[in-house]
């Protein structure tokens, strides 16, 4: 099915800068066709550099025809829900007949990354994943109807920040996981450093470019949208290193009545609406010269906002320049809505290593900032870029600097995850070439305690596809991970806790004729309608493909029910197929205001 294009005419500026740019075998032997790594410095500095299609389908590793060399086996064809229209709707595959009065709605909108075809065309759309009103809902990707497409609006701004340069091509894409996450932060192969939100939730779209030495591998973004951290390769001075991004919200300036209407929000738990970031430092990483993956995370993550009445609220209520609100947040009913520490993963797939990060400085300065004393907020009020005004950089205040606690050693680490909450059983994920997904303990890292090196040794281990390319949460569970396994061209969810749970263990795989060459997924946020349904990226497809496997229930709009399959009881659906001009390699989406 053809996605709906249409060529975004842009000043000359744009134009030229934009034309810059340039079921799996569970053995455990190696890959027959696993190309090994680079050993040579400038060698894995160029692939890392390598804009182009070839270069990114190296970096992604073997694909299915490396592990299959005789084909493998066919793959099922999943039943593919038909689309309908009636007159005055919009096009939905699920529900219906359409009606004039829209009732309860709500969709989920982000970005997608991709290698372009054409050297002219910008390389991030937005796409609107799912989409509920009207009595009718679309589980198919598509281009949103109203507020842009292709390119992502936000490009304009990028494009603006970078002078008319090219800032390369995308290379990677995170929201917060923890809560509600407006905004996404993109990292680019030149540099930048850029935010997207969704129609009704851009922000201020708020950009930073880092130095032309630093290359740019990997970002995440913690729980609550709290910090982003991106991890660099120095390539001037050959250290593998994390930078660390304070993210600020502003209601006041946004008019979101959903966020902080603090005047100079930096690092506090928030919806992820960005008005600005502020680079704190660098983090060198031992013996890992070349990240190539992060995740991090806090350790609270969801959590109900409590209003002034006792009923679930909004931050707008609260204003921290008053002791009583403070003390909500510090020791009161909002206390649990904040992290008080936390942790990172850094895998170096080049080094054989993965990082463990200690966030727990980061957390406990800004509570301490933030809900203490009158005299610690008022120094917040002296905010700005000099590295003396909060938020203080690591230069000007080392204590809040993150600390890497132990460096492990792990076969070709291609995919890490940290679970977003759990205390003593919060677990780190890890994922390597041959199709091993190991499962340590976290220790102090998520409990507060002392973050003993000691304390992170392995717990489980569980055999999924080969080349696990990307390993995201199943959203509404905290015992259950996603696996997207290029290797084997096939999703697996994993549950690694939870009760009577002893080991890791494989409770689902995906596998569809259509689905060539799986290397991302997201599981999508819904609202007012219940469903499980995930976005699978296809590189080599050219397409990204939605796939359910719940029933879709119209909670808050009458309770209807529908199952999957063209009689309502199969295990997953294809809710539909978006192509796309070029090869796309990642996706993050959010629930839209």
């Amino acid at each position: 099915m053809s996605s709906r294009t249409r060529q975004w005419n842009c000043i000359g500026i744009f134009v030229a800068a934009l034309a810059l740019c340039g079921s799996a075998a569970r053995a455990a032997e190696a890959a027959p066709a696993a190309r090994e790594l680079p050993a040579d410095r400038d060698q894995v500095v160029a692939e890392l550099q390598d804009d182009t299609a070839p270069g990114v389908d190296r970096r992604l590793g073997p694909g299915y025809s490396a592990f299959h060399p005789d084909g493998g086996q066919p793959a099922p064809d999943i039943y593919l829900a038909p689309t309908r229209q009636d007159p005055g709707g919009r096009p939905y595959q699920i529900g219906g007949p359409w009606t004039r009065s829209g009732g309860d709605f709500s969709s989920t909108q982000g970005q997608v990354l991709y290698v372009p075809d054409a050297p002219d065309t910008f390389p991030v759309d937005r796409v609107t994943i799912t989409e509920w009103s009207n009595n009718t809902w679309s589980e198919c990707p598509e281009p949103p109807w109203h507020g842009g497409f292709r390119p992502e609006p936000a490009s304009r701004k990028w494009l603006q920040a970078t002078a008319g340069k090219s800032p390369g091509l995308p290379r990677a894409i995170a929201r917060g996981y923890g809560g509600w996450a407006n905004c996404g932060v993109v990292i680019f192969s030149h540099g930048l450093v850029a935010t997207a939100g969704t129609v009704t939730a851009r922000g201020l779209e708020p950009t930073f470019q880092l130095p032309p030495s630093k290359l740019p591998t990997a970002v995440s973004v913690t729980n609550k949208s709290e910090f982003a951290l991106v991890t660099v390769c120095d390539t001037r001075t050959h250290r593998g290193q994390l930078a660390v991004f304070a993210m600020q919200v502003n209601g006041k300036k946004t008019r979101f009545v959903h966020e902080w209407q603090d005047d100079s929000a930096w690092g506090l738990p928030s919806v992820g609406l960005f008005t600005d970031m502020k680079l704190l430092g660098y983090v060198d990483l031992p013996g890992i010269e070349f990240p190539t993956g992060v995740c991090a995370v806090g350790n609270h993550e969801g959590g109900r906002m409590n209003g002034r009445d006792g009923n679930a609220g909004l931050l707008r209520e609260y204003d921290l320049a008053r002791q009583a609100d403070r003390d909500v947040f510090l020791t009161g009913p909002n206390a649990g809505y904040s992290s008080t520490t936390g942790f990172a993963l850094v895998a170096g797939k080049y080094e054989n290593k993965v990082a463990f990060v200690n966030l727990r400085p980061l957390f406990q300065k800004v509570r301490e900032m933030y809900f203490t004393t009158d005299a610690n907020y008022r120094k917040t009020r002296e905010a700005g870029k000099d590295p003396g005004q909060w938020p203080y950089t690591f230069e000007a205040d080392p204590a809040w600097a993150p600390q890497v606690v132990s460096v492990i050693d792990v076969p070709h680490p291609t995919a890490v995850l940290a679970s977003l909450s759990g205390g003593a059983d919060a677990r780190a994920l890890i994922a390597s070439l041959d199709g091993t997904l190991s499962v340590y303990t976290a220790g102090g890292l998520a409990t507060g305690a002392a973050a003993n090196p000691a304390d992170i040794k392995p717990v489980g281990q569980v055999r999924i596809g080969r080349n696990p390319t990307r390993l995201t949460y199943q959203k509404g569970s905290r015992d259950t991970v996603l696996a997207c396994s290029r290797g084997d061209a096939e999703i697996e969810w994993v549950q690694y806790r939870g009760k009577g749970v002893t080991a890791p263990t494989v409770i689902r795989r995906l596998r569809d004729a259509r689905l060539r060459d799986p290397v991302d997924l997201e599981v999508a946020d819904t609202h007012g309608v219940e469903a499980s349904l995930v976005t699978v990226v296809d590189f080599l497809g050219r397409q990204v493909v939605n796939y359910r496997y719940s029933k879709v229930v119209f909670a808050t709009q009458g309770g209807a029910r529908f199952g999957m399959g063209a009689d309502g009881k199969a295990e997953f659906e294809c809710g539909g197929v978006m192509e796309f001009p070029g090869k796309p390699f990642a996706v993050s989406a959010s629930n839209v205001n």
